[in-house]
């Protein structure tokens, strides 16, 4: 089993149900994509730069986007949904074994 395929079951077993989502051209439409995620809040002292009280860090597994042919990474402008509630993505960052993209870090305000 490869590095991305043991994240994206961690992911999927301890992760909950998310979707990334992004707009498609200057339309209301969106193209979605089901993730499994986790999410957290920044600690007091991570509070810098742009960085807001409210916002969260989302880990997703790359493997889930790369399978469904998303028109990813994820990337400011995108949204999270979770639990029903539509956060902006500030930025991501994506986490590397090699050359491989394992997962995505995405700061998400929302």
């Amino acid at each position: 089993m490869g590095a991305s395929t043991k994240v994206a079951a961690a992911l999927k077993r301890y992760g909950r149900a998310m979707k990334l989502r992004r707009r498609i051209g200057t339309t209301s439409s969106y193209v979605d994509v089901d993730v499994k995620g986790v999410a957290s809040g920044f600690k007091p002292d991570e509070l810098v730069g742009l960085v807001q009280q409210g916002d969260r860090s989302v880990i997703i597994s790359n493997a889930e986007i790369a399978a469904t042919g998303w028109p990813g990474p994820p990337r400011k402008g995108d949204f999270v949904v979770i639990d029903g509630v539509t956060a902006a993505v500030q930025g991501a960052e994506a986490k590397y074994l090699g050359s491989e993209v394992l997962a995505h870090v995405v700061w998400v305000r929302g």
